[in-house]
């Protein structure tokens, strides 16, 4: 079976025109091709009645929830679905991509520049595009399908306000939820948002509000009747006590991971490993991992690692693989990762995910950083990570000591977990763990190896 696509390489193989068909690998469509079908049906239904609609599209990491994403925008029938404006004709796009992950939409904008508008037709910044209907009161959005990327991330009402102040020193108070469920019911005639939801991959404080927050800005608005929420049985607690319209659909929960097609169990290891800290359960996932074909090894040697992803891929001008760290780590720097501040904010994700392993400007290069921020949502063929100081064995239990403070956030430790698991889970093939050569991280390189991680022969 062929790798799935991940999403810059759908984005890079699409052609400019919305509605152009986006290649899927068979074991890809068949994944998610049911989440994809009923979502047209409610945005049919929706166009046929003038109604409202809130899709939650829930799924694994690494089960498709972009993929699905991208399909719908690119939809050709929701041209023949839009409805006029007034002053002019139908939208020339009716459906947009929309998340706060900065860093996937640089590299899907980089990859479907050719289409137009820098990218920028298909996909967009969720920040930016609050700050443009949000001001703009009776500004109506030129869409009818919005598609919100990890809407269990969304930022509440106090984040917004931190990160959004008016020309005159005014502060935004509404969640992002809520100005998304505003701004859907400007549209004319009919709307839907799609939200996709993954789990523990919330690493930004001011994201821990979760679903709830979509259900109370419907409960919310002028017209919560005028809505009907759509999703898996699963989240029905989460409405249980609302009176707004649900309809609960097993097809809008996507539980096949596509994106590791040789470790169906990375996910229960990552989590045995960094949730619940015990080796030997790890272990036993570990061995199921390798007996697939995928391989997670660990060394203290920076330059064997490198060496590694180099001879593996020698072969293959289309794998990507590269160098992720910790935001919150202050040693690596020493032991030749600079995961620094002031180098990282200069890296150019789009071309380092997606330029040739020559450009100066790859990830092949191994010579710059991607931190759990500008790695998010997206993978490599096999991912060197280098393990801070910011998340380790201390006395049998994970530590924070020296991670330092992160702002407003709920639950420091929980952050920290998540970000390793972004870290853990971006290899497709493999992954290979550089823990450095310092006494400060020996009990954190005995416990991985003792979870199975088997040490890298160079």
């Amino acid at each position: 079976m062929p790798t799935p696509p991940s999403p810059a390489w759908c984005a890079r193989r699409a052609t400019s025109l919305p509605g152009s068909p986006l290649p899927r690998i068979k074991r890809a469509r068949a994944a998610t091709e049911p989440a994809v079908n009923r979502v047209t049906e409610i945005a049919r239904r929706a166009a046929a009645t003038s109604t409202r609609h809130l899709v939650l599209l829930t799924g694994v990491p690494g089960a498709g929830k972009t993929l699905v994403g991208l399909q719908l925008v690119h939809a050709g029938f929701l041209d023949d679905l839009a409805v006029p404006r007034a002053g002019g004709g139908k939208p020339s796009a009716p459906a947009v991509f929309l998340s706060g992950n900065g860093p996937l939409v640089q590299v899907l904008q980089d990859a479907l520049k050719d289409a137009g508008g820098g990218g920028k037709v298909f996909v967009r910044d969720v920040k930016n595009y609050v700050k443009a209907y949000g001001r703009r009161k009776h500004s109506i959005p030129p869409e009818h399908l919005l598609v919100f990327d990890e809407a269990q991330r969304a930022w509440d009402a106090e984040q917004v306000g931190r990160k959004h102040t008016g020309s005159h020193g005014e502060v935004d108070d509404k969640s992002e939820p809520e100005h998304f469920i505003e701004f859907a019911e400007r549209i004319p005639g009919w709307c839907v948002v799609v939200g996709l939801v993954g789990t523990g991959q919330e690493i930004h404080a001011g994201e821990e509000g979760g679903l709830v927050q979509w259900r109370r800005a419907i409960e919310g608005s002028p017209s919560p009747s005028a809505w009907t929420v759509h999703g898996p049985r699963a989240l029905s607690d989460v409405f249980e006590q609302s009176r707004v319209t649900t309809d609960w659909n097993a097809a809008l929960s996507l539980d096949t991971e596509i994106r590791y097609h040789l470790a169906p169990r990375l996910r229960d290891f990552v989590e045995a490993l960094l949730d619940r800290g015990l080796s030997a359960e790890a272990a036993t996932f570990a061995e199921e991992l390798y007996a697939g074909g995928h391989r997670i090894y660990v060394t203290r040697d920076l330059g064997a690692a490198k060496r590694h992803a180099r001879e593996l891929y020698s072969n293959r001008a289309d794998a990507r693989y590269g160098l992720l760290a910790s935001s919150k780590d202050k040693d690596l720097p020493r032991f030749g990762v600079d995961n620094t501040y002031q180098t990282t904010k200069r890296l150019r994700v789009g071309r380092w995910y997606n330029s040739p392993q020559s450009d100066p400007e790859s990830c092949c290069q191994l010579d710059t950083v991607a931190t759990e921020f500008s790695a998010q949502g997206l993978e490599l063929d096999l991912a060197i990570v280098a393990w801070g100081s910011d998340y380790v064995r201390r006395d049998g239990r994970w530590s924070i000591e020296r991670a330092g403070k992160t702002r407003f956030a709920k639950d420091p430790l929980r952050l920290r977990q998540n970000v390793y698991r972004v870290l853990l889970t971006r290899g497709r093939d493999g992954t290979v763990v550089f823990v450095p050569p310092d006494a400060w991280f020996d009990e954190t390189f005995e416990f991985l190896r003792k979870a199975g991680i088997r040490i890298l022969a160079d």
